[in-house]
């Protein structure tokens, strides 16, 4: 009878260090996969304003809000009849609580026109800025 019950624990014993390493490697999992996506969601940004140099646009000023560094790759200059214009194609990195100014190519305004600045890094967090052009 003794052989019996010495394979019985042993089974127990195996069932039980089974359910512990799955409890343990599922619970380190979603650690993990909860840090990987720290990063993207502390990247934040925010369009301050643009620079005007005459009828042309000359620059946007871009704060980095977030807890991390970004990386600006693009930005465009939406017109009323929705066409994007892409007048910045490059890689500007924005420290943490700082501003940047962004030389943009200069591009005509028609006053009285309403115009959106699209600012997007380079793991797709973006940012608009609405402002009309007067003369």
């Amino acid at each position: 009878m003794s052989p019996v019950i010495a394979v019985l624990l042993l089974i127990v014993i195996a069932v039980a260090a089974a359910i512990l390493t799955y409890l343990w490697i599922t619970g380190y999992m979603g650690t993990v996969q909860q840090q990987g996506g720290t990063q993207q969601l502390q990247e934040r940004i925010k369009v301050e304003g643009v620079d005007l140099s005459g009828s042309y646009l000359d620059a946007v000023y871009v704060r980095n809000v977030g807890d991390v560094q970004v990386t600006v790759n693009s930005i465009y200059l939406i017109l009323p009849s929705g066409e994007a214009i892409r007048v910045y194609t490059g890689s500007t990195n924005i420290n943490p609580k700082t501003v940047s100014r962004i030389d943009v190519t200069n591009t005509a305004l028609t006053s009285g026109t309403t115009y959106i600045v699209k600012v997007t890094t380079s793991t797709g967090v973006e940012a608009t800025y609405t402002f009309t052009y007067r003369a």
